[in-house]
């Protein structure tokens, strides 16, 4: 039986009452991190003064847990043609990174959006098309200007609405920057439950650059995020892929509870392939 570090497990903190209420829940509960989103209000990074970080990462290590965070996400395009919505949208995500930089946090997903498309009557546009290179130009110029951001903290795509744009800046970016991807496995998938191959095949050529994988299920036809083992994704095929590789897997399940659950049954799971989880020693 190979072993995996039970540090490499963490779960999606949303609706915990405080970090340091999500800090205390890991520890007791056998999850080496938390990853708080900045979507929350309560976690916004403007309510935590310079002392309160400190204490934040000083809480995290007394009880030998690790931050991560997801990025806000809504409504921040990184292809916006708007100059002011453009500047604001770096500021936010660069004071979110801030945040993440003082606590110590180990990595940053963010989504990189499809910019918006109109269409002919009843048939695909070329809005789009004819000011490709536009789009790109400022998704590409914002990624690597928050890339040169992140100091210790590692940025990382994530393949939720990845489409050709992005996919095609982060071929271009990735071997020289210092971007990295979150694998999120049902945001691979179609509704009904098929792999999307062609964003497969592109996490696969640079499963290198894979840092962090969410964990979550989905029944055909309805919301992902469900508990592991409800629904059609085959986690025993994925888990052989990813676990020989330097990724850690977030449990993005809510409430948290949900999530405690999905972690003994992936340990279950885990076993059935030759894997154990170590021993939690907090």
């Amino acid at each position: 039986m190979k072993e995996i570090s039970w540090k490499r497990f963490g779960y999606h903190v949303v609706y915990d009452k405080d970090i340091y209420d999500a800090i205390d829940f890991a520890g007791k509960n056998g999850f080496g991190y938390i990853v708080p989103d900045l979507m929350i209000p309560r976690f916004f990074p403007e309510r935590f003064s310079k002392a309160e970080r400190q204490h934040i990462r000083e809480a995290a290590a007394s009880k030998d847990v690790s931050i991560s965070f997801h990025g806000p996400s809504d409504y921040l395009n990184l292809a916006t043609l708007y100059p002011e919505v453009r500047l604001a949208t770096l500021e936010r995500l660069k004071k979110s990174l801030q945040f993440a930089r003082d606590v110590g946090a180990e990595r940053f997903t963010i989504h990189v959006e499809p910019p918006f498309d109109f269409v002919f009557a009843g048939r695909e546009g070329t809005f789009l098309r004819d000011n490709w290179t536009a789009y790109k130009n400022a998704m590409k110029l914002a990624l690597i200007e928050l890339s040169e951001y992140t100091e210790d903290t590692l940025l990382c795509v994530e393949n939720n609405r990845l489409g050709k744009m992005a996919i095609e800046v982060l071929q271009e970016l990735l071997p020289a920057k210092r971007l990295f991807l979150t694998w999120d496995l049902p945001k691979g998938h179609t509704k009904n439950g098929e792999p999307i191959i062609e964003i497969e095949d592109f996490l696969m050529r640079h499963i290198d650059k894979v840092k962090e994988c969410h964990l979550h299920d989905q029944k055909p036809g309805e919301h992902s995020h469900d508990a592991i083992g409800v629904g059609t994704i085959d986690f025993t095929r994925y888990l052989k892929i990813l676990l020989p590789y330097d990724i850690q897997f977030t449990l993005e399940i809510r409430p948290r509870e949900d999530a405690l659950r999905s972690l003994e049954t992936l340990k279950i799971i885990l076993a059935r392939i030759g894997w154990e989880i170590s021993s939690h020693t907090w």
